[in-house]
């Protein structure tokens, strides 16, 4: 649907195929990327070849900002696409990571690619919560296969409209260790896991509501309806 979730979602997922194939092996180049976003884009449907075009030319410039990007970045790629999990008991910290990095201090640094509109509001940055349970999970042991077993930082890496305008914008949260509070990512998830555990689950209206396929329902909004019985 042009324009809708499932575009966003789609676009989303190519650029990150590309920019896994880049990670992969420092031998790919631009041909080697174009033709991978072609054969994608080719099983891609649209209601307009128009429109078509102006995606692939969208795709194009993302993925040329990110290669840009991984070219000149001097940490070590030691994961891509990568799942984890870490069982607490009473709570278990599920997710996927984009990449995993190893600094020149041997500490991870968790990157997390976003195709969207709008940046992270720079104060919000410092406990933006994703980036944060990423190096909690790091805290925790779920990439020490890698020898990641230190948190680094994380960062966000816009290479959507909300990047510049010739190159991506990166985004970063400091590691936890530098916060006024280090166990701050600690106690949110704390929060959340009480909150969804709980007999009433507070909505919320937040920047993923744009993109959300259960908008229609959600009583958060005008157009939703109430939940429950």
């Amino acid at each position: 649907q042009e324009g809708g979730p499932n575009e966003f979602s789609t676009m989303g997922k190519v650029i990150h195929a590309v920019a896994e194939m880049a990670g992969a092996d420092d031998g790919v180049g631009e041909v080697d990327l174009a033709r991978r976003l072609d054969d994608i884009w080719n099983d891609l449907e649209f209601r307009s070849s128009w429109y078509s075009d102006k995606q692939r030319q969208q795709a194009s410039t993302m993925v040329d900002k990110f290669l840009n990007w991984h070219r000149d970045n001097p940490n070590e790629v030691v994961a891509l696409e990568e799942s984890f999990k870490v069982d607490l008991g009473r709570i278990v910290i599920k997710g996927r990571i984009d990449r995993a990095e190893r600094d020149e201090d041997g500490r991870a640094v968790i990157i997390d690619i976003k195709t969207g509109t709008a940046a992270v509001p720079k104060d919000e940055l410092a406990r933006h919560p994703q980036l944060g349970v990423y190096q909690y999970a790091v805290m925790l042991g779920a990439f020490e296969r890698h020898g990641l077993i230190e948190p680094g930082g994380a960062k966000l890496i816009q290479v959507g409209k909300a990047s510049f305008t010739s190159k991506v914008r990166e985004q970063e949260q400091p590691p936890p260790s530098d916060d006024p509070d280090p166990e701050w990512p600690k106690k949110l998830i704390e929060i959340v896991a009480t909150g969804m555990s709980s007999d009433v689950f507070q909505a919320r209206a937040n920047d993923k509501c744009r993109t959300c396929p259960v908008r229609s329902c959600c009583p958060v909004h005008e157009e939703g309806g109430q939940v429950g019985p």
